[in-house]
């Protein structure tokens, strides 16, 4: 049965105090600066029918009302982009649709997701230019009485540990709790646009789009995990983010030697890493914008035991932990050099005629939180974007499995969907 999402209302909902003159203009970080724009962040948390029945003009009201107030305190996100190093705080607001689902329950979607489905979910309907709202938002009615709340957030301001603190906010807004999340916009003052002679550029985008790319949601339960801790056990103290990670490059490596000509080609794996917690001084909580930076681990073109799973693991994680509090010391000073010499490592990686893949973790940014007063979400979920060979990693609701969310080209996916071994453990 096909879903139909009806669009029932739009409003534009600002900011319940106008945000002060002296804020009205909101500088870009260094790393906001090299981030393309455009909705990559897209976010869909599903609520259940309360236990307790709720009235649906109030709590429409009341979500409205809740997401002025936080807009109060998240005052950038109800701006537009003004140029490429700021942004206009002029309260011009977000988008916020309702919507009713028909012919499908939220049992349907939960227990049979399909992405493209999932997409109506939504407020996707207009693609992004630089005169787009930053924040869009679309609360979806289920006849059954669950609800699933879209969130899209323009990447160019926003990563996912800040529109998970937006969320959150929020939700504590809605349900009256007198607890606050108040964001800290001090990125830019700490890593200001210093870079006289990078040729970043500034455009609207949201990837490319000649390829057809599909994503499919691998689960690694609890149990899972601990059997790949298990298969890498000569490395001390794997996250199991690396662990997934390293097993997913290794599935990758095979699936694509399998279906080429013999060859020794290397392959890469890129992974993005928060910045935020290992800054040798912590920021303040909550601390609003970009600031994150790619690693790669490299396989080269010897096949030898180099690629093997717990190689694979250890190259990962040393790609990672390298990134440390002297790491960020270092780009805080504007020590260029250091900079120039990373990018160096970074290009040389992707160069060579390599096949890569790249990961990002969505975890243990709380999204599984937002209470809007019905109970946390028994899902939070994506979509897939135009970009292949893309994983996203998530938390499951129990906190201590992933889901892999994997974009390829739609030629690709079947392929390496029915990999034996990758099923034996997701």
């Amino acid at each position: 049965m096909t879903m139909e999402v009806e669009i029932i209302s739009r409003d534009t909902i600002k900011p319940s105090f106008p945000t002060p003159s002296h804020l009205k203009t909101y500088n870009l970080s260094y790393f906001d600066q090299h981030i393309p724009s455009g909705y990559l962040i897209p976010v869909l948390l599903y609520y259940p029918k309360p236990k307790t029945s709720i009235n649906t003009t109030t709590s429409t009201a009341c979500l409205k009302e809740s997401l002025s107030k936080c807009l109060t305190k998240f005052y950038p996100l109800a701006g537009r982009i003004k140029d490429e190093v700021s942004i206009d705080c002029n309260d011009a607001g977000v988008n916020y649709f309702e919507a009713k689902v028909n012919n499908c329950s939220l049992l349907d979607v939960i227990t049979n997701p399909n992405t493209h489905s999932l997409r109506q979910l939504l407020p996707l309907d207009q693609p992004y230019t630089l005169e787009s709202p930053l924040l869009l938002v679309k609360v979806n009615q289920f006849q059954c009485g669950g609800i699933a709340i879209g969130v899209c957030v323009c990447h160019k301001i926003s990563d996912v540990s800040s529109l998970s603190a937006f969320i959150n906010g929020w939700s504590f807004a809605a349900r009256g709790d007198s607890e606050v999340i108040a964001p800290h916009f001090e990125l830019a003052a700490l890593f200001p646009w210093k870079y006289e002679n990078d040729e970043q550029g500034f455009e609207a985008t949201e990837g490319p789009t000649k390829y057809v790319v599909v994503a499919k949601r691998f689960v690694f339960n609890a149990s899972d995990i601990a059997r790949l801790r298990e298969k890498a056990q000569n490395v001390e103290s794997p996250t199991r983010v690396e662990l997934v990670s390293a097993f997913i490059w290794k599935r990758f490596i095979e699936w694509d030697r399998s279906r080429s000509y013999p060859t020794t080609k290397p392959y890469s794996a890129f992974h993005v890493v928060s910045l935020k917690k290992r800054r040798a001084t912590p920021l303040a909580e909550h601390s609003f914008g970009n600031m994150s930076t790619i690693v790669s681990a490299l396989l080269t073109a010897e096949k030898d035991d180099s690629d093997e799973y717990c190689s694979l693991v250890a190259k990962i994680r040393g790609a990672i932990r390298g990134i440390d509090g002297e790491f960020v010391k270092k780009l805080e000073s504007g020590d260029e050099g250091h900079l120039k010499r990373f990018e160096a490592e970074m290009m040389q990686a992707s160069q060579g005629g390599n096949e890569p893949i790249h990961f990002t973790s969505w975890c243990r940014f709380g999204l599984y939180d937002a209470d809007f007063g019905w109970g946390r979400p028994v899902w939070v979920a994506t979509i897939s974007l135009d970009f292949p060979n893309l994983v996203r990693l998530m938390d499951t609701r129990s906190g201590d499995g992933i889901e892999a969310w994997v974009n390829m080209l739609e030629e690709d996916i079947e392929g390496f969907a029915s990999d034996p071994e990758l099923l034996a453990f997701a």
